[in-house]
């Protein structure tokens, strides 16, 4: 009997299974590669973030230290004596020079340009009216460098007599029968005495003083109940 040889057609199943293994090959290659290079990465820097096992932090490294240099000690002092010299008699100490204040001239004030007659003030008999013993005054007259009486100047006189206050103004020339210059203070109407208790000053007529104050003594005699004091000019006024 012949024998007669049938194609039998192969099965379509084998050929889907090809297809699967081929694709799982696939899938493996493609993981095997995957994890080499996740494996190269991690090599390379252990620290990435995908790695499961990192190694463990290292502490910084600390900067190497500056070298401070250390200031240089200084050398203790060597103390040398000096040796002293002893004084001798030729060594006179210099003196300290002081600054001598230049010496100020104190000017001497002038006197004033009038004063009392040599031998006034003087008490003698009235000579300013026909009242005699009736009456007491002071009076005089004023004169210049050459002796010429000078008129218009002023005459005070201040004080006490017998407890009562005396304050009186006169002008030279208005007692004309003493003198051109004469003046005449009336002080009571009869002779009194007193001690030092009145005085008089010659001014310019307007309050500023010619003289010093010239204090005097009046007297209870008749003989003296007109007390005369002249003015004469001593200096340039």
């Amino acid at each position: 009997m012949d024998e007669t040889f049938v194609r039998v057609p192969r099965k379509r199943s084998r050929g889907i299974s090809n297809f699967i293994f081929n694709f799982l090959s696939l899938i493996v290659l493609v993981a095997i590669i995957a994890v080499g290079v996740v494996y190269t990465m991690v090599f390379l820097n252990p620290y990435v973030e995908y790695n499961p096992f990192p190694p463990p932090t290292l502490p910084p490294i600390l900067g190497t230290s500056t070298p401070t240099s250390t200031p240089a000690q200084p050398l203790p002092t060597v103390w040398t004596a000096t040796p002293t010299r002893t004084p001798t008699p030729t060594d006179t100490p210099m003196p300290t020079p002081t600054d001598t204040p230049a010496p100020t001239s104190t000017a001497t004030p002038l006197p004033p340009p009038f004063a009392v007659q040599p031998g006034n003030p003087v008490g003698i008999p009235n000579i300013a009216n026909d009242r005699e013993c009736n009456w007491m005054g002071v009076g005089g007259q004023v004169f210049n460098l050459e002796n010429l009486p000078i008129a218009n100047l002023g005459i005070h006189l201040e004080g006490e007599l017998a407890g009562q206050p005396i304050n009186l103004d006169a002008f030279s020339g208005s007692a004309t029968q003493i003198g051109p210059s004469g003046y005449v203070f009336d002080l009571a109407e009869e002779p009194i005495e007193s001690q030092g208790t009145l005085w008089i000053q010659l001014h310019d007529g307007t309050g500023v003083p010619l003289s010093a104050k010239v204090f005097f003594n009046t007297s209870a005699s008749c003989d003296e109940n007109f007390v005369m004091i002249n003015w004469r000019q001593v200096r340039p006024q």
